[in-house]
């Protein structure tokens, strides 16, 4: 019969050799947890010829190609980062003079900006547009799968300049689209 006052003694290393075998199955768990779950490599970089800073979650890659909206096609340039289906980018495109003094047109380049990501994601567009550089949520289609992005767009004197994290729900996780557009820093 045991009595309850009794203890076991370990000796030292009894004890470090089941601290060992605790840690491995933690480490164990740990690395399985990692090799699961994206990276993000944060950093900042210049973006829309200077007119923007960003803070991107992985290696930044930049693209121009000519991009119609409204009744213009301009130089629209995408610098993006992507982290597994998830994608994080800033759009800009220089103002041609004609629309630059005129806020009319600056406007409807603005809406048609907006719209446009409506249409990319498949999804009916509101109808009233959020104010410029407020956050724009859509849930549609993105990669032939249930998606979703949330975006900003700006219009500058000079710049037309849109922010957007893209991907599917498991893909992206609202914190890292949110994380990435508190960022974006506009300037004048």
């Amino acid at each position: 019969m045991k009595r309850p006052w009794v203890f076991t003694v370990m000796t030292i290393s009894s004890l470090f050799r089941f601290m060992f075998k605790k840690a491995g199955v933690i480490l164990a768990l740990a690395l399985l947890v990692s090799a699961c779950s994206p990276r993000y490599n944060w950093r900042e970089v210049d973006v829309a010829d200077g007119h923007a800073r960003a803070a991107f979650p992985n290696r930044v890659q930049t693209e121009t190609r000519k991009l119609r909206l409204d009744t213009h096609t301009l130089d629209f340039t995408l610098a993006s980062a992507t982290v597994g289906e998830a994608v994080f980018a800033i759009g800009s495109a220089p103002l041609p003079p004609e629309i630059a003094a005129d806020p009319v047109a600056r406007q409807a380049l603005g809406v048609a900006l907006m719209r446009s990501l409506y249409v990319n994601m498949q999804a009916p567009p509101p109808t009233e547009w959020p104010p410029y550089g407020q956050d724009i949520d859509v849930q549609g289609k993105a990669m032939g799968k249930p998606g979703w992005l949330r975006a900003r767009v700006w219009i500058t004197d000079t710049m037309l300049i849109e922010a957007v994290a893209a991907g599917t729900e498991a893909s992206l996780p609202e914190e890292r689209a949110r994380e990435f557009l508190r960022s974006v820093v506009v300037k004048p």
